[in-house]
């Protein structure tokens, strides 16, 4: 087989003289699947900054190493845009070295999607225990004007967006348990509102609505928990999250191994 010594390294000498029919497909198509992975890179940032902004609404309930997953999304995205943008130069100007250079670092980052997406499914419960421990320290506080976190606001607005109630068990979070335990000191002991819930909790929101509902259960009230309210928004946006990223995974190994294959055509020819 030929090669052509061009400087500093050999090439084939179609790399500098008219491509084949074969050659023009390999090229082009290469080129298509970068582009289609500098979409999708684009696409997995903006959704991971759209997800990580309507998740701070809810900031009060989340622990900060709650949001690592979108986190995650939004550097894999700036990361594909990068490496897609570059392989475009590369395949364009027929540069077999910079291709190896993007196809290990393609490969390393598939890699790390594996590991992103095993995390993301691993980190379900304890995201959903450290929620739990968050709004039940709020709702301690819930009717105190004077906390540092305006704990009423916050539930008012989760409980009516969310429509929810509480924080794990639904109304019940309002008033004494069987045991005669409650969760909602402040409410409870200095607001005199032993059998009643907020008025977020009400399906239909109106002033007073809530007292002496908190352990009705014909319809008044949200019966399910913020906590489990919230995990499942977040499960609906994990859905979104791994689709996207399982979509992009598929496209970039296609095009690592047509990259490869590229770089073969290079530097030894078809």
């Amino acid at each position: 087989m030929v090669r052509v010594y061009y400087g500093d390294h050999f090439e084939h000498p179609s790399t500098h003289e008219h491509l084949t029919t074969p050659e023009t497909v390999a090229k082009f198509l290469n080129l298509f699947l970068s582009f289609l992975l500098i979409i999708g890179g684009i696409g997995c940032a903006a959704v991971g900054i759209w997800i990580a902004s309507s998740a701070n609404e809810y900031n009060y309930f989340i622990e900060s190493n709650g949001l690592t997953p979108t986190i995650l999304l939004i550097a894999y995205g700036v990361a594909i845009f990068f490496f897609s943008s570059v392989a475009c130069c590369a395949t364009a100007r027929h540069s077999g070295f910079l291709l190896g250079v993007i196809v290990v670092s393609m490969f390393l980052l598939i890699c790390g999607e594996v590991i992103g997406i095993t995390y993301a499914y691993s980190y379900e419960e304890t995201f959903k225990n450290e929620t739990t421990d968050r709004a039940t320290e709020l709702i301690k506080s819930y009717s105190r004007r004077d906390f540092q976190e305006n704990s009423t606001d916050v539930f008012d607005k989760i409980q009516r967006d969310l429509e929810c109630c509480g924080v794990s068990d639904g109304p019940s979070d309002w008033t004494r348990k069987s045991d005669g335990s409650y969760i909602a000191v402040w409410w409870i002991e200095r607001g005199n509102h032993e059998n009643d819930a907020p008025d977020s909790c009400c399906v239909k929101n109106v002033t007073g609505c809530g007292l002496g509902t908190a352990n009705s259960t014909n319809g008044t009230l949200w019966q399910k928990g913020c906590v489990p309210a919230l995990f499942d928004w977040f499960g609906d946006q994990m859905v979104i999250f791994v689709a996207i990223v399982v979509i992009v995974l598929v496209l970039q190994i296609i095009n690592v191994c047509g990259m490869y294959l590229w770089r073969r055509c290079i530097v030894h020819g078809f």
